[in-house]
């Protein structure tokens, strides 16, 4: 399939390393402008360094309202718009114990969900004044089942929830603005939990043996092309859609004695 986003100008948040960096490059392989953002400067130099010429980065911390609506002025100013927003940032951020004081549950909820509740209030308006836009956010598996910390679960199933409500809503304003989340399973990534170091780890075999039907872990490159879909046209009807990429992993139609 072959798809052109020629003409189209989109945001990708943590776009400059792991997953975000390669969907970033697959969006400028096809043809958008692509507009990333990073805390960290030398990542943002070095991805707006593409070879296509299409990858534009921005140093600053999305999470902070302030300089997310400075970035919404830049963007307006220079590209007028934004057709594609690709929700991406998110991590643990080390955060393991279910106990752990509201403070931390808060941090966690606001840097993988809040974060993109914000930056979608900030550019959505825009889309519906032109009556086109595709909105997606990375959640994660464990946003349907029990994978890694309680913190990190419970923000990616209010970013999964929130995708299929809000989703469905903007089906009913009719406004060609489809929001979708892609959920992907376990992920190598150059700085993610799961890497170049960790994946060799006796616990990685554990966990693929344990817990993966395909026995291994997912590449960046296995994402990016159904991301590319969902930016596209041809994604009109896929409102509030939830994608799974997880080679079998996820086990929430399973009875626990099943394989």
């Amino acid at each position: 399939m072959n798809i052109d986003l020629k003409r189209k100008t989109a945001l990708v948040t943590g776009g400059a390393t792991g997953l975000g960096k390669g969907i970033a490059i697959a969006l400028a392989n096809s043809n958008a402008k692509v507009v990333v953002t990073s805390r960290n400067k030398k990542d943002i130099e070095k991805i707006s360094k593409h070879p296509s010429g299409n990858i534009f980065g921005y140093n600053l911390d999305i999470t902070n309202s302030s300089e997310l609506e400075t970035l919404y002025k830049n963007i307006k100013k220079k590209y007028q718009k934004i057709d594609i927003l690709i929700n991406n940032v998110g991590h643990t951020l080390d955060i393991k114990d279910p106990f752990t004081n509201i403070n931390n549950w808060k941090k966690v909820m606001d840097l993988n969900f809040f974060t993109a509740v914000n930056v979608n209030n900030m550019f959505i308006n825009d889309m519906k004044k032109k009556n086109w836009g595709r909105i997606i956010n990375i959640t994660s598996i464990a946003g349907t089942e029990i994978s890694g910390p309680s913190t990190f679960n419970a923000s990616k199933a209010a970013l999964t929830a929130y995708t299929r409500s809000v989703g469905r809503q903007l089906a009913i304003e009719k406004r060609n603005i489809v929001m979708t989340a892609v959920a992907p399973g376990i992920i190598a990534t150059e700085r993610g939990h799961w890497n170049k170091k960790t994946v060799k780890s006796l616990h990685a075999k554990k966990y693929l043996k344990n817990r993966t039907a395909i026995g291994r872990f997912g590449t960046v490159d296995e994402l990016t092309g159904i991301i590319v879909f969902l930016c596209s046209e041809k994604a009109s009807f896929f409102h509030g859609s939830i994608l799974q990429p997880d080679g079998g992993q996820s086990r929430q139609y399973m009875a626990f004695n099943y394989l």
